[in-house]
């Protein structure tokens, strides 16, 4: 049909008839790979460098590795170490790499010259590589999900505008100044945590490596518990993964097992310091520097009663998902979906990629839209999955091709708009509304969306 098609069609319709089809999908992500390699050479070579934390990261590190495992007694510049035991692991490493060279051995800082301008450049030249890895695994999930939409045997006209969309989706993944700015000139520990979060989230949608993927999933909370905000969607998957509590709880011990091996040193000595410092849910962060709730009075930002509604908020949304979740799960397949069942019916369940990583992303989205406060560098927690969850929440079989290109236009200008927020500085009433405003947007979708199919195709579930 489409070869008919071309012959009556401007040469610029056959190339956007052409280029849709799955044979260049790999040549565009190579491109958008090649463009990412480039575009964060050049920042690293043309825009200076911005301390932050890392001089406060080189000093939590150092007081580690002399000796120090009372984490009350860990600080740096910008306060006491908040960060599980694998962010020293990990900055340790980094820090050695820094100061392969002896010329900056003579510090008067007692960092061993880890904070040299030679040093952190050699530091972001790490981060770029970071970076640029995280992009190809966070495009390799976009496109296995784009492998699964082609599928759906939608009528072609349709086909076509929902991949150029998705595309365009993978292509707004890459444009972001704010994310640039958290990998290559900042060198956060949330860009590690995430990196290490995408790969597990390859390993579970993509491989059906749960364990594998559980080691690595809690490898990223150890350096960064914001991670857990992907917890109760991985909790939902793992219940359906294995079908049994028993299942589930051995790969909830492979996450436990990897926190306390991590953690033994601090564990041993001083245990109530650890946890209490390294997974401080009770913190208390400045007002000056939010994003998302700038419009609040600074009184109202602070105090526990909005903390305790924030939180309602969350586990209630949480709940209203996890039913909307829990039902399509029975809908598609009946009992043999719910893991409540007979030791003689359980059998392991291949889970469909899209269901995957779409339920690990709106977990997640649900923490980040209710979080107290929501920094610069946090934007990296979330901006990855925002094309994917509005895409996913949008685009049906029974969708025109022009309903799918204004529906994607409509996730372009909410996109923006938090990307916008995130880079004005400091942040306004206006800004944090604007961002509050594309949270909402984005929440209305996904509580209007169907579920993605559950199961892989060889079980023939349709979705709902």
């Amino acid at each position: 049909r489409i070869r008919h098609l071309t012959k009556h069609q401007p040469s610029v319709m056959n190339l956007y008839l052409k280029l849709a089809q799955p044979s260049f999908d790999t040549l565009f992500v190579l491109i958008l790979i090649v463009v990412e390699v480039i575009l964060a050479t050049l920042i690293v070579i043309r825009v200076p460098y911005t301390e932050i934390d890392w001089v406060a990261y080189m000093q939590e590190v150092t007081t580690y590795q002399n000796g120090e495992r009372d984490y009350a007694n860990i600080r740096g510049d910008t306060g006491p170490l908040v960060y599980p035991a694998g962010f020293l692991y990990l900055y340790g490493w980094l820090k050695s790499v820094a100061t392969k060279s002896d010329l900056n051995k003579d510090d008067p800082l007692g960092l061993d010259g880890s904070t040299s301008p030679e040093a952190v450049r050699r530091i972001q030249w790490v981060f770029v590589v970071c970076y640029v890895f995280n992009c190809m695994v966070v495009l390799a999930l976009y496109q296995k999900v784009l492998q699964r939409l082609r599928q759906r045997g939608m009528q072609s006209s349709t086909s076509i505008a929902m991949v150029w969309c998705w595309r365009i989706g993978m292509g707004l993944t890459c444009l972001s100044k704010r994310i640039h700015s958290i990998f290559v000139l900042r060198l956060f520990n949330d860009a590690p945590s995430m990196i290490l979060l995408h790969v597990s989230m390859y390993l579970f949608a993509c491989c059906d490596a749960w364990t594998l993927g559980c080691v690595v999933f809690s490898l990223a909370v150890s350096i960064k518990m914001n991670v857990l905000l992907f917890a109760p969607g991985l909790l939902l998957l793992l219940l359906q993964k294995n079908q049994s509590l028993l299942g589930t709880i051995r790969h909830l011990s492979v996450c436990a097992s990897v926190q306390l091996a991590l953690g033994w040193p601090f564990l041993t000595t001083y245990p109530i310091s650890y946890v209490k410092k390294a997974f401080e849910f009770d913190r208390v962060f400045f007002f000056m520097w939010t994003v998302n709730w700038k419009f609040l009075p600074e009184e109202m930002f602070v105090s526990k009663p909005w903390a305790l509604v924030l939180l309602l908020c969350h586990l209630g949304t949480l709940a209203l998902l996890a039913k909307k979740w829990w039902a399509a799960s029975l809908s598609q397949k009946g009992e043999w979906m719910c893991w409540m069942k007979s030791k003689s019916n359980k059998q392991s369940v291949r889970l469909s990629p899209e269901y995957v990583i779409y339920t690990m992303f709106v977990s997640n989205y649900i923490g980040i839209v209710f979080a107290r406060t929501l920094h610069y560098q946090f934007y990296c927690w979330y901006f990855y999955s925002l094309p994917m969850m509005h895409l996913m929440a949008t685009i049906t079989s029974t969708m025109s091709a022009t309903s799918i290109f204004l529906s994607t236009i409509a996730t372009i200008v909410a996109i923006f708009g938090g990307e916008y927020a995130f880079n004005v500085f400091p942040a306004t009433e206006q800004s944090s509304m604007i961002l509050q405003i594309s949270h909402a947007f984005l929440m209305l979708r996904i509580f209007q969306s169907n579920v993605p199919t559950i199961a892989v195709d060889d079980r023939k579930v349709k979705l709902t």
